[in-house]
């Protein structure tokens, strides 16, 4: 595919032609889609594979030779995408169907006992705490808090306060689905490997918005997705096990597809010796083949431009929503604490459900809360600078 992506001088940085890849994109023409936070919108080239794949299973059958070896052929190769992608290889990479399933396949794959500890964060998603909360309730182990800061020595400080002799995973969200705070996860990585405690990440908000390397970062395990900031079809996630712990962390779901050798006459089995042990069963693995065109898409326009522009939309944003009365931004303004998510409190503003009002009124996609009167914007590179000063207009009017 031709990628019209030109460069040019500006104030020392490079630009890229948004209007170009925003023509591929066509949901960005029917709203101002500040959601990808939640789902990303879906290139023209992913939905057109997408499209390929069903048609060829459609016409030929899902167990042709020639359709199977094709669309299993893409899922592998998705996989070593995946793997380049993240600076790991494709044996420590497992494909899954979200985040979630990372989690959980982590969270259950040790042999817990009560007493046993697990830290956590306190800004994490349902799918970050839940899965160690059911823990608890199963096994009677203990689930601390760890407040999620962007400074490195309290942060470093008030973790070391609440390791033990009993703690069994450092689980944490490199960047906060709360605020978009970027957690120093290297810093983490760095105090934790010399103490042999097992350090698990969760990637939904930072595969796709800036470039991460597993090695850099020390972690042992790493949920990503692709639905959000890579653009890939729902369904596409993966789940890092670091090359030593793959055999360590035990397979809690089990079944076709995760054994090297199988023998039910004399009751026995022997697990595949890379990540791929933690799947099994049929899926519908035309939906990670799609995923390729997604990853060639993102790689093409480059993650460290993406960074930069992401960040450059955000930075905006929050210069725009600091001088709106009722507006509080809870993300930090420091670029470097910071993402291309930006959360800010809406409840000094003249209308119970802005999201909605947003929405209905003027086709702005947003993520808003109205329980905790909280909004949560995506300033993913694919927007305008005038969409971004269309969302703080129109929210100015509800000051």
């Amino acid at each position: 595919m031709q990628f019209c992506i030109k460069w040019a001088a500006l104030f020392g940085r490079l630009k890229t032609d948004i209007q170009s890849i925003r023509a591929q994109i066509p949901a960005l023409a029917s709203c101002t889609y500040l959601n990808c936070g939640t789902f990303g919108p879906t290139p023209t080239i992913v939905a057109d594979e997408a499209v390929r794949l069903t048609r060829l299973i459609e016409t030929k059958g899902p167990y042709d030779r020639d359709v199977n070896d094709e669309i299993l052929g893409l899922f592998e190769h998705s996989r070593r995408d995946f793997a380049k992608y993240v600076g790991a290889s494709p044996d420590e990479i497992a494909l899954t169907r979200n985040v979630s399933d990372g989690i959980n396949i982590v969270a259950s794959g040790f042999d817990w006992s009560p007493g046993d500890e697990v830290i956590i964060t306190n800004e994490e998603h349902p799918s970050g705490s839940l899965p160690f909360l059911n823990l608890a309730e199963r096994y009677g182990i203990q689930v601390k808090l760890l407040k999620f800061q962007t400074n490195v020595e309290q942060l470093i400080a008030d973790l070391d306060t609440l390791l033990s002799d009993k703690t069994k995973l450092v689980f944490l969200s490199h960047v906060s689905t709360v605020d978009g705070a970027r957690l120093p996860a290297k810093e983490v990585g760095e105090f934790l490997k010399p103490k042999n405690i097992p350090y698990m990440l969760d990637g939904a908000h930072a595969v796709g918005q800036f470039p991460v390397s597993m090695k850099d970062l020390g972690c042992d395990f790493y949920a990503g997705c692709g639905h959000k900031w890579l653009l890939c079809q729902q369904g596409t996630g993966f789940l890092y096990v670091a090359n030593d712990w793959i055999t360590r962390l035990k397979t809690s779901w089990v079944g076709w597809g995760m054994t090297e050798d199988y023998d039910l006459d004399s009751l026995s089995y022997t697990s595949l010796k890379t990540a791929q042990r933690f799947e099994f069963g049929t899926r519908y693995w035309a939906t990670h083949a799609s995923a390729v065109k997604a990853l060639e898409f993102h790689n093409n326009i480059g993650p460290e431009n993406i960074y930069t522009r992401s960040h450059d939309l955000a930075n905006q944003l929050k210069r725009r929503l600091v001088d709106i009365p009722g507006i509080t931004v809870k993300t930090p303004m420091n670029r470097m604490d910071s993402t291309g998510i930006v959360c800010f409190s809406t409840s000094g503003l003249n209308h119970p459900e802005p999201g909605n009002w947003l929405w209905k009124n003027h086709r702005i996609l947003t993520a808003h809360n109205p329980v905790t009167k909280s909004m949560r914007i995506a300033a993913a590179f694919y927007l305008l600078e005038d969409e971004i000063d269309l969302l703080a207009d129109k929210l100015s009017e509800l000051a």
